[in-house]
């Protein structure tokens, strides 16, 4: 049911399309609504927060740890000093500055910096360097 303006009208039984005369604008029951959300969204998302900086803070570290048993296990093995030193030992850093960064809480920054140590491991232990 329509009015002569094009504007639909209220029925009694609330099922017209306009709201009912509140004396409150949509915007602010937006606003409203929005304002309440859910009580378990925001721990929620702390939880998971803490969660990824825990995972990235412990694989970075873990890389760290790999760099440097690496760097052991060749040395002892009698290995000469190289090149391959100067890579593990780069990707030590990168990925404790990757465990640095993941306590921050700058997770994506810690996962690139730890990947890049990672693959400067990987480049060391390549034969190219034996």
């Amino acid at each position: 049911m329509t009015t002569h303006d094009g504007e639909a009208a209220n029925r009694p039984d609330g099922t017209g399309e306009q709201p009912l005369s509140s004396g409150v604008s949509t915007d602010e029951l937006r606003a409203q609504f929005q304002a309440q959300g859910r009580p378990g969204l925001a721990e929620s998302r702390r939880r998971d927060a803490r969660q990824a900086r825990g995972m990235y803070a412990a694989f970075a570290g873990l890389v760290a740890v790999v760099c440097l048993v690496l760097i052991v296990v060749r040395l002892a093995g009698g290995d000469a000093l190289g090149v391959w030193v100067a890579t593990y030992a780069v990707g030590m850093a990168f990925s404790g500055w990757g465990f640095v960064l993941a306590r921050m809480g700058h997770t994506r920054w810690a996962m690139m910096v730890t990947c890049i140590g990672a693959a400067l491991a990987g480049i060391g232990d390549s034969p190219a360097f034996r």
